[in-house]
């Protein structure tokens, strides 16, 4: 039996990297692979909250999550549970680690794109100053987790009817109340403007479902407004995936945001005109795609929502998360043929 421990799973950003595994941890035990909180363990697992302050300078958060895996006795892995631009801190301790591997949610399927200059490392945010120039010699240790945002839900699948009362759900918090700052740099003049954008291009065209000011509102009515929505909105925040994403074919809605086919991440179930409409970031083909689906409504929305409801239930079918984490440690030499 492999023992691993997960480090620190009650911090938060660390619990949702972690709560795949554990949904499927009788599976694992099946192949021989344990997950435990005890120190007797073969494996200790590190998620991105325990190395990561996003709250301190870039530098200042890599000397304490350095610190941090100093401490550790034995062999352990690197576990980034971010999206795909979302490199920055993590990949930073990991350069510098005795890490066996660094297995993370999601990448771009273009390493080279690494290298290049992004806002915090998110390239759909443009231009900035965050780099990984060193991705080609660091790419040899990096895996997918074989999960992501998507599975850290159980989906409940409610029945529907194309009988809806808005045409779009906009119920995301916008604008942001008070500035975020991620290691010294401002993320909301980022985040904001794509929302800012994308109200302005709807403009009164739509009968839309939002938030006042970006007020939260009861869950109850979070989630009745988007099931009485036709079409839910899905802008890109601080990555690319979100469980509104699998909350929209629950509800019977269709999921539209921009085209993420740049990708790579397991399980994947965004297919373009399949299992979700794709717009530009930008949102310059907005409207456009709205109109398209909102004038074959009675066809689109049955035919969407059983596509992804059947690619979500096949690709996130709990035995393939195994497999994928069983195989990677087969890999490895130090577990052999155990």
């Amino acid at each position: 039996m492999i023992k691993i421990k997960l480090l620190e799973n009650h911090i938060h950003r660390n619990e949702t990297t972690f709560r795949p595994f554990l949904f499927a941890q009788d599976l694992f035990r099946e192949v021989g692979i344990e997950f435990t909180d005890s120190d007797d363990y073969d494996f200790a697992w590190v998620g991105q909250a325990s190395i990561i302050d996003k709250k301190k300078p870039l530098q200042e958060s890599i000397d304490r999550g350095l610190e941090f895996i100093s401490e550790i006795t034995g062999d352990y892995m690197i576990i980034d549970g971010q999206d795909s631009t979302s490199l920055i801190g993590s990949i930073d301790v990991f350069r510098e680690s005795n890490a066996l591997l660094f297995l993370k949610n999601s990448y771009l399927k273009d390493f080279d794109l690494y290298k290049k200059g992004w806002a915090n490392g998110r390239i759909y945010w443009g231009k900035g100053e965050y780099s990984v120039p060193d991705i080609d010699e660091l790419k040899l240790k990096m895996r997918l987790t074989g999960c992501n945002w998507l599975n850290t839900i159980q989906p409940r699948w409610f029945d529907y009817n194309s009988d809806k009362k808005y045409d779009i759900s906009c119920m995301f918090g916008y604008p942001t109340k008070e500035p975020v700052y991620e290691h010294d740099v401002c993320q909301t003049d980022y985040y904001d403007p794509h929302r800012k954008n994308l109200f302005e291009t709807l403009g009164d065209k739509y009968k839309v479902a939002g938030l006042i000011d970006g007020q939260r509102i009861p869950q109850e009515e979070y989630h009745r407004k988007m099931y009485e929505s036709k079409i839910i909105m899905a802008p890109l925040g601080y990555g690319e995936m979100a469980p509104r994403d699998i909350e929209a074919t629950m509800f019977g809605s269709i999921l539209m945001k921009p085209d993420v086919s740049y990708i790579n991440s397991k399980p994947f179930v965004y297919e373009d005109g399949e299992t979700y409409i794709a717009c530009k970031y930008d949102w310059s083909d907005l409207e456009e795609k709205i109109d398209y689906v909102l004038s074959n409504y009675d066809e689109l929305q049955p035919y969407i929502i059983e596509n992804m409801k059947s690619s979500f239930i096949e690709k996130n079918d709990k035995k393939n998360l195994v497999v994928h984490i069983h195989e990677i440690f087969q890999s490895l030499s130090c577990v052999g043929a155990a």
